[in-house]
């Protein structure tokens, strides 16, 4: 069974009287790549700002794992200007960044208190290794001049910062809004890679479905009014599904339709139905012939089984019996016909 990670309840948010999202509950768990399917303006990125604790909410419960690491690459990353490219990859905080400047602040206290148990901490989250790292992220990405200041940089330089600020930690839970914009061909092949071999749990909101086709294995769909689907499968597939489900729709609306058209063009017939008065002639003639068929053929039978009929008349009222028969039938059919037109 697979490890919760995230798990979200009765979460609602409001701005004055918009309400984005009133009571959703979804949860998340260890290894999922989770893409979140809503309409535009219905909260996607508010709700991993939430998530993400960068936003408050009205009400609800968000529970993480104990000891869950999560990054967030934010749709439109902001730095302070003066910070260079490696300065912004400390920026933000996050578990291992927080360790460094912890063991910094150590080493500037007399008698460095508290150095033993953070040397532990530091070999126990490779922490020596993240300045390395952080360069060998950024140059896969296309950024080598680690001096070259944040306000120098384009948008998609910028975005890519974020990323390898994202990527660097190797965080258990990877929250990602829109990570595509501004990025390259060469610097979206990155990203994939990177996250079709993550180990970790990924939440991503894009518009790029052929993205979430190759990164994303089920979906979590907005379907409004605290109603979400978890959607087993990728962007595509869910659409697929969706084609197949209107369909079959469509369908069952035709044949209820068609139903609905039967019943009421039916019941239009038999209101201007009317029994002719020929008709009413017959049905009262149907009903004294059809006693005196069955009479006579009672009384066919009563003599067939006395043994006191000849040869001849044993051979014709025989061959009478199979005809009355026939006939009694034959008219109680038509009578039934009739006796339904005289009911409505």
């Amino acid at each position: 069974m697979a490890v919760p990670y995230l798990q979200v309840d009765n979460l609602t948010k409001s701005f004055g009287d918009l309400v984005l999202f009133e009571n959703i509950s979804f949860g998340i768990a260890e290894g999922q790549r989770v893409g979140l399917i809503a309409k535009n303006g219905s909260g996607k990125t508010t709700l991993l700002n939430i998530i993400a604790g960068k936003e408050g909410y009205d009400s609800g419960n968000i529970v993480f794992r104990r000891d869950l690491r999560v990054d967030y690459l934010e749709q439109d990353p902001q730095y302070p200007e003066e910070l260079t490219v490696l300065e912004a990859c400390f920026h933000h905080g996050n578990s291992t960044v927080e360790l460094i400047k912890e063991y910094e602040r150590c080493m500037e206290t007399e008698g460095h208190p508290g150095l033993e148990d953070l040397l532990a901490r530091m070999d126990q989250e490779k922490a020596w290794e993240y300045e390395q790292k952080a360069k060998q992220i950024l140059s896969q990405l296309k950024i080598r001049n680690f001096d070259q200041q944040v306000k120098q940089l384009s948008g998609g330089q910028l975005k890519r910062v974020a990323l390898a600020n994202a990527l660097i930690t190797e965080p258990d839970l990877l929250i990602l809004d829109e990570p595509t914009n501004d990025l390259d061909i060469v610097t979206l092949n990155v990203l994939e890679e990177y996250l079709q071999n993550f180990k970790g749990c990924v939440i991503v909101v894009s518009h790029d479905r052929y993205f979430m086709d190759k990164v994303v294995d089920h979906l979590l769909v907005f379907n409004g009014q605290g109603d979400i689907r978890d959607f087993p499968g990728n962007y595509t597939q869910y659409r697929d599904w969706k084609d197949v489900k209107a369909a079959q729709e469509k369908e069952k609306e035709k044949e209820a339709a068609k139903t609905q058209e039967e019943k009421t063009a039916k019941v239009r017939l038999n209101e201007k139905r009317r029994m002719s008065f020929k008709e009413k002639r017959e049905f009262e003639q149907l009903e004294q012939e059809i006693a005196a068929l069955e009479a006579e053929k009672q009384s066919i039978e009563e003599a067939l089984c006395s043994g006191a009929l000849s040869v001849e008349e044993l051979t014709e009222k025989s061959k009478r019996l199979p005809e009355l028969t026939d006939l009694i039938d034959e008219k109680t059919m038509r009578w039934l016909e009739l006796s339904e037109i005289e009911s409505n």
